[in-house]
This record gives structure tokens, C-alpha cells and sequence, in this order.
């Protein structure tokens, strides 16, 4: 009874501290992703674990300041270029789909300026919500403050996790009452099985989509902000339904703007057959079939999270959702596959 409690108190802090959580869960991922290359580092060079870990932990920490060196200057001025135009693009955009004429809705007269002004406010709404805003020189540095301790703090979590996060199932595994550790065993490996190769896959996911799409926008249709909009890109193709949605009306909105109709169809014709391409090439090799969710539990999962966690929780809700379908699949396997499941449970034990 007093572990439930202890159990029930920590989801219940966790709850409270939910805004001050994103840098430890991105360092969890980041860590929970590396730790095998950490194990085979280890084996391979004879080198102890915490020094492999040390040693991955540096050139990550490398490779990402080199990264962010040779993009930053130019990600950061056209992500400031693609803000200031923001409005005119969507009143061109909204210009050119409603030939300039005035709307009717709702017995009101609408013209297509105050219809662009009216998306765009809802858009800078949307966006404040979910990032917040400067609101002025103090409130900027503030926030830049604020973002630089986030960093800092993700390092450090990054760093203990990936060093130290081996310790942390044994820690958890006291709070489990001894006759139902050995099914918690069960279920956290064929867990792990799950989450770690969707996460790796994930990861690979927004480096090949941002890295693909930024060739074809830059060199293929010459769109403007075509590094940030990539970049979006890669990592909205992981939000499940609605990110890929989003990436194409983004980048189809700027190609309106930019080269007309024309262009803006041709985007989002390739937007299309980038993603067919991910769903029936990319996500089956890198991830199998290690995800089975119903896509109405998908788009439940991604929306309860965002109002639950906002961004980071739309990025997390399928990987929760899949450990969820695990755990539940474990404690009440379909009849069919119960023998079947036997087996299989027989040779996670044995591994």
C-alpha cells in the first residue's frame, strides 16, 4: 500500500511540475536513444561503461555545437525574415485564392485584408500559446534567460542520464512489490523493444525528412526560408497526422506568396509524395511494425497530450500510447493470440 502511495505522490508531483519538465524528458530521450551505442562502445573497446558513455556524451555535444555553428546565423535571419512577412503572406495568399473580392459570410462583408488580418492573428494566438511571447526588451532577455538555463539544465540531465540512467530501473524496481517484479521485467523489455526503435527511428525520421525537403526547396523550387521551413518540417513529420498537414500548408502558403498557385500546388504534390514515400519506404525500414495504434487512439493520444504538455507532448503521445498498448496487451492478451503470446514472453524472460 505504501508504494502505490509513494507511486501516486510522484505522478501527482510530476503533474505539478510539468513546465519545468521538457529539458529532462528530451534528455531522457536523448539518453534512452544512445545508450545501446554506449553498450556497444563499452564491449568493443573494453573501456567502462562510464567512460563510453562520457566519450559518446562529448561528441554529441561537439557534433551539435558544430551543427549549430554552421546553420545558426543563417536559420536564425531568415526564421526573424519569415516572422516579419508573416502577415503578407498570408494577405497574398489569401488575395490570390479570393481573386480580391469581397466575402460574403454571415450577411458580413469581409475584404481580404481583414480576412488575412484575422489569420494571422489567430495564427500569432496559436503560436504564443504554445511558445510564448517577448512582449517587450526585458521579457526577451528574460525569455533568452530562460531558454539558456533549459539548455544548460538538458546537458547536465543528458549527461547523467546517459552515464548514470542504467541505475535508474534497479532504483525503480524496489518500489514493486517482489511478486510482481518478474512481469514487470516481461513488459519493460518488450517496452523497451518498442520505444527504442521507434525513437531511433524517429530521430533518423527528422534528420533524413529536414535534410530531404531543404534540397528540394532550396535547389528544386528556390523558396525562400527554405532552411527553417525544412527544418519544421523534420520535426512535425514525427506529430502523427496533423504535423505533416501542417508542414505542407506552411510550405505551400510561402510558394503562393513566392511563384503563385502554380508553385503552391506543385509544394504540396510534393509534400504528398515525400510522404507516401516515408509511409511506405522510410517508417517501414527504420521502425517496422513495432507501432500497432488505430488512428483514432492516435489522434486521442496527440491531442490529450498537447492540452496536457503542448508541444513536447504531441511529439511524446505515440510512444506513450504504444507503451500503453503493451502494457495493457501483457495484462489482458486478446484470446486468440494468448497462446501464441506464451512463447514469445517465454523468450523475453530467457533474453
Amino acid at each position: 500500500m505504501g508504494r502505490w502511495f509513494a507511486l501516486a505522490a510522484f505522478a501527482i508531483v510530476l503533474f505539478l511540475a510539468r513546465d519545468i519538465l521538457p529539458p529532462f524528458v528530451i534528455a531522457g530521450v536523448l539518453a534512452y536513444i544512445l545508450s545501446p551505442l554506449v553498450d556497444q562502445l563499452a564491449a568493443r573497446s573494453g573501456l567502462g561503461r562510464r567512460l563510453a558513455a562520457f566519450l559518446v556524451f562529448l561528441i554529441i555535444v561537439v557534433a551539435l555545437g558544430l551543427l549549430i555553428w554552421l546553420i545558426e546565423a543563417r536559420l536564425a535571419a531568415e526564421i526573424r525574415a519569415l516572422r516579419a512577412a508573416g502577415p503578407s503572406i498570408v494577405e497574398t495568399v489569401v488575395d490570390r485564392l479570393t481573386g480580391g473580392q469581397t466575402i460574403s459570410f454571415l450577411s458580413q462583408e469581409v475584404t481580404p485584408r481583414d480576412l488575412a488580418s484575422r489569420i494571422d492573428v489567430m495564427v500569432r494566438s496559436t503560436l504564443t500559446d504554445w511558445a510564448g511571447s517577448p512582449g517587450g526588451a526585458l521579457q526577451t532577455a528574460r525569455s533568452a534567460l530562460e531558454l539558456s538555463l533549459r539548455l544548460l539544465l538538458g546537458l547536465i540531465a543528458f549527461a547523467y542520464l546517459l552515464i548514470d540512467g542504467n541505475r535508474l530501473m534497479g532504483f525503480l524496481m524496489r518500489f514493486v512489490p517482489e511478486e510482481h517484479r518478474e512481469h514487470v521485467r516481461i513488459v519493460t523489455a518488450e517496452v523497451h523493444v518498442v520505444l527504442g526503435r521507434f525513437l531511433q527511428g524517429q530521430l533518423l525520421l527528422i534528420v533524413v525528412m529536414s535534410v530531404v525537403t531543404y534540397v528540394v526547396l532550396e535547389w528544386g523550387f528556390h523558396l525562400p526560408y527554405a532552411l527553417p521551413i525544412a527544418v519544421a518540417t523534420g520535426f512535425l513529420e514525427v506529430i502523427p497526422l496533423l504535423g505533416p498537414v501542417i508542414a505542407g500548408a506552411i510550405a505551400s502558403s510561402v510558394g503562393m506568396a513566392h511563384g503563385g498557385p502554380t508553385e503552391a500546388g506543385l509544394l504540396a504534390l510534393t509534400y504528398l509524395i515525400l510522404r507516401q514515400v516515408e509511409d511506405q519506404l522510410i517508417m517501414p525500414f527504420i521502425v517496422g511494425r513495432t507501432v500497432h495504434l488505430h488512428p483514432l487512439i492516435t489522434i486521442f493520444a496527440v491531442l490529450t497530450a498537447e492540452r496536457i504538455a503542448g508541444v513536447l507532448g504531441m511529439f511524446l503521445a505515440v510512444p506513450i500510447a504504444a507503451a500503453i498498448r503493451v502494457i495493457l496487451e501483457y495484462a489482458y492478451p486478446p484470446e486468440k493470440a494468448e497462446e501464441a503470446a506464451v512463447p514469445a514472453r517465454e523468450r523475453v524472460r530467457r533474453h
